[in-house]
């Protein structure tokens, strides 16, 4: 007897995955906004060394789990679209959609779905990529100088030539030292929670690269993203070449890439309607779609 994907609980799977990456990097901010308060503003560029130090092990940890959930949804949905479990990290003998269901609860941290106890046929193959750490560490450094460092520094010299030209009295260098650190907060978080889901992100994306049941992947996003990231989703399904081997994102993104692997999968709610407004947009530069979609 074919099997029969189930719909409804792939799109139950999607929504809650969503929320758990968003949720990892939100658990990112806190962690970093909690490092900078501790800190004063006079006291950033001798701290620098800590802050690093701090800002790496945040991102490897929260990235890490990003990483853990992001096969457990891959495997589940597979075995929800196909009636196959796949190989590789996590994958334990008689596995069922019961106990996938129940690794997908654990790495979200809420129970979201059951299933029957049943073996299913396996794939042995492992496709899932290894862990990029050096790449990952690389990544967390630069953004690291980008958002914190040299801002640091420059900030540094700002305040000096303020101070010196008294240009600001007590009151608002303290309201201008607090927007700096407010800043800080903001684009460390934004860039560093970037990283951390593309944690996930990768690996689901390569994995589909290398898996032979995956035909491609649609982008999920939340219900009110920014112009370019609905229009990613409108597209729909993105099928499987080398031209489609990347999955863009941007800081506070929390779009993600969603495998499939039949013909009969179903779009969430929010991709038809992004696909709809892209008809009746018609065509158009980028920056006509983007005033048409604030518009909308």
């Amino acid at each position: 007897m074919a099997w029969i994907p189930r719909t409804a609980e792939i799109l139950r799977a999607v929504a809650a995955y969503q929320l758990a990456q968003e949720a990892l990097a939100a658990d990112f901010a806190a962690r970093w906004a909690q490092v900078l308060a501790g800190v004063e503003a006079r006291e950033l560029a001798a701290s620098l060394t800590a802050l690093r130090t701090e800002y790496r092990a945040a991102i490897r940890e929260s990235a890490a789990a990003s990483r853990t959930l992001s096969v457990a949804f891959y495997r589940l949905v597979r075995a929800l679209e196909t009636g196959r479990v796949i190989g590789g990290p996590g994958y334990r003998p008689g596995a069922s959609l019961g106990s996938l269901w129940a690794d997908f609860n654990t790495a979200t941290g809420k129970r979201t779905g059951t299933g029957a106890r049943e073996p299913l046929p396996v794939d042995t193959r492992n496709p899932f990529p290894a862990e990029a750490i050096d790449r990952e560490a690389r990544r967390a450094e630069e953004t690291f100088r980008q958002q914190i460092a040299d801002r640091v520094e420059k900030h540094e010299r700002e305040h000096a030539e303020r101070k010196g030209s008294a240009a600001l009295d007590a009151a608002e260098l303290i309201a201008w030292e607090r927007e700096f650190l407010e800043s800080l907060k903001t684009g460390g978080s934004g860039a560093g929670g970037q990283i951390v889901q593309d944690g996930g992100r990768d690996m689901i994306h390569n994995a589909l690269q290398d898996d032979p049941g995956a035909i491609g992947y649609y982008r999920a996003t939340e219900g009110s993203p920014c112009y370019f990231c609905a229009l990613m989703a409108g597209r729909g399904a993105v099928y499987k070449s080398k031209r489609t081997a990347a999955f863009g994102a941007h800081p506070h993104c929390h779009c993600q890439a969603v495998p499939i692997f039949s013909r009969r999968y179903q779009l969430p709610d929010a991709n038809a309607r992004f696909e709809r407004m892209w008809r009746e947009f018609g065509g158009g530069s980028l920056a006509d779609w983007r005033t048409h979609y604030t518009k909308t």
